[in-house]
């Protein structure tokens, strides 16, 4: 695993799966400097009891892309697991909100 992917315990149920860990790719840290690991985890938080669309599948790895809204912002989360025990975040930025 990288050695600059950060590693935190959590207890959360995803589509029908339970995780007791989750890994964040530091990827965001980037481009999105208003972004880090605490509002992650509370962010992932908010998911906890949900079922995710799936939006691909790459050697046994599956993704989701989830937009949410939290504390009055509206963010993008990317996710991935495979068979493993982890939930993997890939990136999480805001996004503008949709006007209808």
């Amino acid at each position: 695993m990288n050695e600059n992917r950060r590693q935190y315990l959590i207890d959360i149920r995803l589509n029908n799966r339970r995780f007791n860990l989750i890994v964040i790719d530091p990827h965001y840290e980037k481009k999105h400097l208003e972004i880090n690991d605490q509002l992650i985890l509370e962010l992932v938080g908010q998911l906890d009891g949900s079922n995710l669309e799936q939006v691909g599948e790459s050697d046994g790895f599956k993704y989701f892309a989830h937009e949410m809204k939290w504390q009055l912002k509206s963010y993008r989360i990317v996710l991935t697991y495979c068979e493993k025990d982890f939930l993997g975040v890939i990136n999480v930025f805001r996004v503008k909100e949709k006007k209808i």
